[in-house]
């Protein structure tokens, strides 16, 4: 049994469906091909169940073998501990027939111990459970006498459960007859994607574009420890001791003068901008790209005008920054870049050591 921790997904590459309106998810949901729908069920459980629930680890159980278990979401270290979400992509709501196979896996890998009997036990349909199944769920009493009513239609044949067939032993009926289904219930069409839509992988494949860029506050004048000592701070105090013709060594020693701490407190709005970008970028897209081939674009918009010589860094610096504002970017996931942005981006490739502010010949 092949079991995958459901985090490591693949980034998606298609964004074409990120903003497209025309399809009601819950249309969409019930008209899903198999595979992606396997793939809104592994990206719900590791956006979703792993940021709003209280579960330690989620996991993919892989492959035909199974044994009923799509994903299991553990409630401790220990993996003893766990609910079960089992996923059904059909073009019709689920009726009994369609899910008497899974109770008796259920039944049949708990009675032999192959897996604890889970806390809860979850129905994720793409196209929900029809009304006689959603009677059995609601009144879990009746499903004891039906799986064993119709045992031998749906569990007994071979490959049903196991690959021989697994006919109804007395001691199997005697567990089902005591099996409490009252752990099973369902996560709803509209319920998953309620939930879904809080993930970032939600767009990818319903659509309905990017929440607003939030307004970025200016950053607090006192700097925290680790963007003092970042490089693009370092290599801005340079510039201001080469153009000062005296060592200025930290911000208190750039208060003194006046211009070029105002000067400090634009390109660091700048920085934040760009990284509050960078952020709603990774939150909402999740692909790292989509950010990195902005950044290339204004890196090479504006890496001759920095490496030109010049008699005064600090002219560099606003040669350069004055160059990224005038750029043409546009992102079709991202829209317009602002000058704010693209002049942080300066300095996240001098922070990253791609470009410089200080050249020393």
């Amino acid at each position: 049994m092949k079991t995958n921790p459901v985090p490591m997904l693949e980034i998606p590459n298609n964004t074409s469906r990120i903003f497209d309106t025309t399809i009601d998810p819950l249309v969409r949901l019930r008209t899903i091909e198999a595979g992606e729908f396997e793939d809104i069920a592994c990206e719900w459980a590791s956006g979703y169940l792993t940021q709003f629930e209280n579960y330690k680890s989620i996991a993919q159980i892989g492959g035909s073998k199974d044994s009923g278990r799509d994903i299991v979401a553990y409630l401790d270290d220990s993996m003893q501990n766990f609910d079960i979400f089992q996923c059904k992509r059909y073009k019709d709501p689920l009726a009994p027939s369609g899910y008497m196979t899974e109770f008796g896996k259920l039944c049949y890998y708990t009675m032999i111990g192959k897996y604890n009997k889970p806390r809860k036990y979850f129905i994720v349909a793409s196209n929900g459970i029809g009304q006689d199944l959603r009677n059995l769920v609601e009144h879990p009493s009746r499903i004891n006498n039906e799986l064993i009513d119709t045992w031998d239609k749906y569990c007994a044949g071979k490959r049903k459960i196991l690959s021989g067939g697994l006919p109804l032993s007395s001691q199997l009926k005697t567990y089902i007859q005591d099996f409490d289904f009252s752990i099973v219930s369902e996560i709803a069409p509209a319920t998953l994607i309620e939930q879904f839509a809080k993930t970032g992988w939600y767009k990818y494949h319903f659509g309905g574009g990017l929440k607003q860029r939030p307004k970025v506050k200016k950053p607090q004048e006192a700097l925290e420890d680790d963007e003092l000592r970042m490089n693009y701070v370092d290599q801005l105090l340079q510039v201001y001791s080469n153009h000062e013709n005296t060592p200025i060594k930290d911000i208190d020693s750039l208060k003194s003068k006046k211009s070029l701490h105002n000067h400090f407190k634009r390109q660091r709005e700048c920085f934040h901008n760009a990284q509050a970008l960078k952020r709603f970028t990774r939150d909402e897209l999740i692909n790292d790209d989509i950010y990195e081939d902005v950044k290339n674009q204004v890196f090479h918009g504006v890496i001759s005008t920095c490496e030109i010589k010049y008699d005064n860094d600090l002219k560099r610096v606003d040669k350069t920054v004055a160059r990224s504002q005038i750029l043409p970017i546009n992102s079709s996931e991202l829209g317009d870049i602002n000058v704010l942005e693209k002049s942080g981006i300066c300095h996240e490739l001098v922070n990253d050591g791609e470009m410089n502010w200080v050249y020393d010949d």
